[in-house]
C-alpha cells in the first residue's frame, strides 16, 4: 500500500510495547501501531529507536520495514498472524487513519 511509502526517510523517534502490540512514533509525529505478529531481526525491537527507515515493501503475506543498519521488522498479514480485527493502523496529523484489516 502506498501509504507506507511516507515512512521512507523518517527517523524512528520512539517505540513502545503497549500491552499486546507495539507503537512506533516517527520524527514527524506519524505513528504506526502494529497489532499482528511481527519479527525484528536484530534482537529487541526497542533497539530501532534513532534509526532511519530506508525501504518499505508490502506483499499479500506481509510488510517489511528496513532501517538504515540493514535490519528489518517483518509484519505478517496471513490469517494466522492476526491477533484481532486489525493488522496495523497508520496515523498522520491532519489525515484519516489508514487501517490494515
Amino acid at each position: 500500500m502506498a501509504a507506507l511509502q511516507i515512512l521512507i526517510g523518517l527517523i524512528i523517534s520512539e517505540i513502545e510495547e503497549v500491552h499486546d502490540y507495539i507503537q512506533i512514533v516517527f520524527s514527524d509525529g506519524t505513528t504506526l501501531s502494529i497489532f499482528n505478529n511481527y519479527v525484528y531481526d536484530g534482537g529487541s525491537v526497542l533497539g530501532i529507536e534513532g534509526k532511519e527507515v530506508k525501504s518499505v515493501e508490502e506483499s499479500g503475506d506481509g510488510i517489511l520495514i528496513v532501517v538504515d543498519d540493514g535490519r528489518s521488522i517483518s509484519i505478517g498479514l496471513k490469517d494466522d498472524d492476526y491477533n484481532g480485527p486489525e493488522a496495523m493502523v497508520l496515523r498522520q496529523e491532519g489525515k484519516s487513519p489508514v487501517v490494515w484489516n
